[in-house]
């Protein structure tokens, strides 16, 4: 299955580079001599070492970094493997469309249709059903990919209804993200709230009875249009108990600093905060015990020009 993935998405990847003018343009314009309909391996390698190079996502030095990528493009454009790492660079590298990147990133999902629910489309504006719920526990996963960039987020929740419950809605601050139901239930199509925020409503796998509780799971993966803050917010207007917080970093793409911090919004900086070490995993974590109408997570520094391999 992960082959027919990697083939499919492959193959749409290159047609894109060749067939859209103002993709094409990009690594067109790196070659000497134009060769009509044909991928430039070299060029395009190029159109990628800028973009991480501006974006402080490299590993090596400028001149070095084409080279370094020779071996990731061509695998990727020959249909031999594609990470969602490397085709998150390619769909920021050549600023693709919404409507594309969400193309590309729906070949490489795996998992029948209907369990994901991809960004990078205009979501409709919607207003948030009200909740039904109390929490009982929720435990969130942050995890930090090898070019430093947030790569999927895990919530897993329990709730007990305080109303009759058919379906559970959760927020999220980008519309460029999958979405992909665990268990619990079955997503639905995102909708654009205020502030920048986003929600999708999962219909349960079946309906809940006051008293009765469900663990939702579902999990975010990401792709970035803009380089985010080098942050992860959990933020609740309501009360929430048992609070689990956890940021994992890959081992090639270690922070130099991280704080534990609070917020009192959205945005803006902490007005409070604590510095942490890592733990034996690469990670910081951080059990809360409850929370109500705050922000609370972990901010970090990268190292400046990292030395780590790509």
């Amino acid at each position: 299955m992960e082959r027919v993935l990697v083939t499919r998405t492959s193959l749409r990847l290159r047609d894109l580079l060749t067939s859209r003018p103002d993709y094409a343009v990009r690594w067109i314009s790196r070659v000497d001599r134009q060769q009509a309909h044909e991928l430039h391996q070299s060029a395009i390698c190029h159109v990628l070492a800028d973009y991480l190079w501006e974006n402080g996502l490299h590993s090596v030095a400028e001149e070095e970094l084409p080279r370094k990528l020779k071996d990731r493009v061509h695998r990727a454009l020959n249909g031999q493997s594609l990470s969602r790492a490397t085709l998150r660079w390619f769909i920021e590298a050549f600023e693709m469309t919404p409507a594309d990147a969400a193309e590309l990133i729906r070949l490489r999902t795996p998992g029948r249709p209907g369990d994901t629910v991809l960004g990078g489309v205009v979501p409709e504006p919607g207003i948030l059903a009200p909740q039904t719920y109390a929490t009982v526990s929720v435990s969130e996963r942050h995890s930090i990919g090898p070019d430093g960039l947030p790569d999927s987020h895990r919530t897993v929740h329990t709730i007990e209804a305080v109303e009759p419950m058919t379906h559970y809605s959760t927020q999220f601050d980008t519309d460029t993200a999958s979405v992909q139901v665990v268990r619990g239930g079955r997503a639905g199509l995102p909708y654009a709230l205020t502030h920048g925020l986003f929600a999708v409503d999962i219909e349960l796998d079946r309906p809940l009875k006051p008293g009765e509780r469900r663990t939702m799971e579902y999990t975010f993966r990401f792709w970035h249009r803009m380089v985010p803050a080098p942050e992860f917010r959990s933020i609740t207007t309501t009360a929430l108990e048992n609070v689990d917080l956890r940021v994992q970093f890959h081992p090639l793409r270690l922070p130099s600093t991280v704080w534990w911090c609070e917020w009192d919004s959205l945005e803006g900086a902490a007005v409070d905060e604590e510095e942490m070490a890592l733990d034996p995993a690469k990670g910081v974590s951080r059990v809360v015990p409850s929370m109500e109408a705050t922000a609370l997570g972990f901010r970090w520094a990268m190292p400046q020009r990292s030395a780590n391999r790509l």
